[in-house]
């Protein structure tokens, strides 16, 4: 990829962004959605009660013009939107629950879905119920696909901001009808289809609906339930039997557990196959460090891997020990 022409295309589209800021006086991420939608569908501003104003509309549908991003690859306009969620995360100091999958940790958790889902003859149905801007959800289709599978995807998300974010981000890459979205609180009844696969950046913190959680096992006895673990468990009711759950969760999941509640519940729904923490390197603090966690849904010959899988995947600078790393994780994948 031409670093030079990225950084172009940033350049014109963040001006797009705060000329749109400016005349509606909205928060950066506002102003990106708005932006992101004008482009994804016909390219031209949309004008509402004489907003933004007429030269204004002349002067952002004349940068849009200048952007060309129908003609980009994928990959350019990833990135593309990427540096724009990055921007709006230290421009509007969004809060930690609503910030990006950086890809990174996407592409891990897209390598080892790969080596579970390596049987191209069968197409892949994906869901996410806590799809933010769906950088965790793009990254992993992209990779299946260009492994020779045939990939779509459900995602749901409680922010409007942010599935108005995703869905139109969604569209610039060219998904089309492959990934269909939904803004809901993803804890109530959902129509969406049983899914082969399920992944997940989860949120972190307390459910504040108590007569909702108490219809879940997870659910805690008193006060609020923690969001996370009812979002586990409402993830595997839509997986297909014998589906896997990837998720990215807290380094403590299982040590905040006072209750045993999580693991009690899977004893009867699942199998806890793997739980590898995610480099050091990756996190600021001890307290921020998470760890990708595997679950197998129970039925169809599904069964309890002879080893879970559990340790600390290596720093990814070191080469020699990522590849004897994947090597390992290859050679266990192909025994489940």
């Amino acid at each position: 990829m031409n670093t030079s022409k990225l950084e172009e295309l940033f350049l014109k589209l963040d001006e797009a962004i705060m000329v749109l800021q400016k005349e509606l006086d909205v928060s950066y991420i506002e102003a990106l959605a708005e932006t992101i939608q004008n482009l994804a569908y016909e390219g031209k501003t949309q004008q509402m009660d004489g907003l933004p104003s007429d030269e204004t509309v002349e002067r952002l549908n004349r940068i849009y013009r200048k952007l060309t991003i129908e003609q980009e690859p994928r990959e350019v306009i990833h990135k593309l939107l990427q540096l724009t969620y990055i921007k709006a995360i230290r421009e509007d100091k969004i809060q930690v629950n609503h910030q990006i999958t950086p890809d990174t940790i996407a592409s891990l958790l897209a390598y080892f879905i790969g080596a579970i889902k390596s049987d191209t003859n069968y197409p892949v149905h994906i869901h996410d119920l806590t799809v933010g801007t769906a950088n965790l959800l793009t990254v992993v289709m992209d990779f299946l696909e260009k492994k020779g599978l045939d990939v779509t995807a459900e995602a749901v998300d409680n922010d409007d901001l942010l599935i108005s974010l995703a869905a139109n981000g969604a569209h610039l890459q060219k998904w089309g009808e492959a990934i269909q979205f939904t803004h809901s609180d993803s804890l109530q009844e959902l129509l969406i289809k049983p899914a082969d696969i399920a992944v997940a950046d989860l949120p972190v913190g307390y459910y504040p609906l108590d007569d909702r959680a108490k219809k879940f096992e997870t659910s805690f006895e008193e006060g609020h339930s923690f969001a996370h673990y009812l979002l586990i468990e409402q993830h595997l009711k839509y997986l297909k039997e014998a589906g896997w759950g990837f998720f990215i969760v807290p380094k403590d999941l299982f040590e905040s557990d006072e209750q045993g509640l999580l693991l009690k519940w899977l004893k009867g729904t699942g199998y806890l196959q793997g739980m590898l923490h995610l480099p050091e390197s990756l996190f600021q603090s001890d307290k921020m460090q998470k760890s990708i966690l595997m679950i197998q849904k129970s039925g169809n010959g599904a069964k309890q891997a002879e080893k879970v899988l559990l340790g600390t995947i290596p720093d990814l600078k070191n080469a020699r020990s990522m590849k004897e790393f994947l090597e390992d994780f290859n050679n266990w994948s192909e025994k489940m």
